[in-house]
C-alpha cells in the first residue's frame, strides 16, 4: 500500500486536532458550564436543596398571610422554594432551607417580621432551630417546638430594608432538618411547618 501524501497527511492531522480541540472544549464546559448561581448550588455543587422558583412574590405590608390550606391562593404567590403542602396546619419545609419572596410598594424604614411556625414531631428532635436571613443576611435564629405553634417577631433592621429596594428575599436555614425514612435524599428532611407570615412597617 502506498503512503499517504503529504498533504493528505497534513489534511488528516488537521482534522484530528479539531476533534481534540472540540472534545477538549466540550470537556472544560461541563466542568465550569455557564449557569446561574441558583442553578450551580442546586444541580452541580449541592450546597441547597431549594431551587429558586420565578414567582412574583406580590405582597402588601402589613398583610398576615394563611399558610395553612385555606390561605393557598394568598400564600403561592410568595413561595419561592423549599415547600410542600399546603396542609390543615401549615406548609411543611422540605430540605435543609426554604424561601420566601416579600415585592411590596408601600414606603418602609424598617420592618418587623412575624412568622408563625410549629416543630415536626419527632421523639428524638423535640425541637428546630430556624435560622433567618434576609436578602442573604441573617437577622437572627429561633428554636422552634411542636404543638402548639409558636410565634416569633424579628427586626429587619433599616440599612436593609433601604438597599432591598422593597423586595425581600427571605430565607430559613434548617441545621436540625431530619430523614423521615432512611432513605430519604437531603431535599425530603423535615422540619417545621409555616403557619404564617407578615412584614410591618416598624
Amino acid at each position: 500500500m502506498s503512503p499517504l501524501s503529504s498533504p493528505l497527511r497534513l489534511t488528516l492531522y488537521g482534522l484530528a486536532g479539531i476533534v481534540a480541540l472540540f472534545e477538549l472544549v466540550v470537556f472544560w464546559l461541563m466542568l465550569q458550564p455557564n449557569v446561574s448561581a441558583d442553578y450551580r448550588a442546586y444541580y452541580i455543587d449541592k450546597t441547597t436543596t431549594c431551587m429558586n422558583q420565578p414567582v412574583a412574590g406580590t405582597y402588601t405590608l402589613g398583610t398576615v398571610v394563611d399558610f395553612t390550606d385555606k390561605g393557598r391562593e394568598a400564600a403561592k404567590p410568595l413561595r419561592v422554594c423549599g415547600w410542600e403542602g399546603p396542609v390543615g396546619d401549615g406548609n411543611h419545609a422540605v430540605g435543609t432551607s426554604a424561601r420566601l419572596r416579600f415585592v411590596y410598594e408601600q414606603p418602609a424604614a424598617a420592618l418587623t417580621l412575624d412568622l408563625t411556625l410549629v416543630a415536626v414531631k419527632r421523639d428524638n428532635q423535640p425541637t428546630q432551630r430556624v435560622v433567618v436571613s434576609v436578602n442573604g443576611t441573617e437577622i437572627g435564629t429561633v428554636t422552634v417546638t411542636a404543638d402548639p405553634p409558636q410565634a416569633f417577631s424579628l427586626p429587619v433592621p433599616p440599612d436593609l430594608v433601604a438597599a432591598a429596594n422593597g423586595r425581600i428575599e427571605l430565607e430559613l436555614d434548617l441545621p436540625d432538618a431530619i430523614k423521615v425514612g432512611n432513605t430519604d435524599p437531603d431535599n425530603r428532611r423535615r422540619s417545621i411547618k409555616l403557619v404564617s407570615a407578615a412584614l410591618f412597617p416598624a
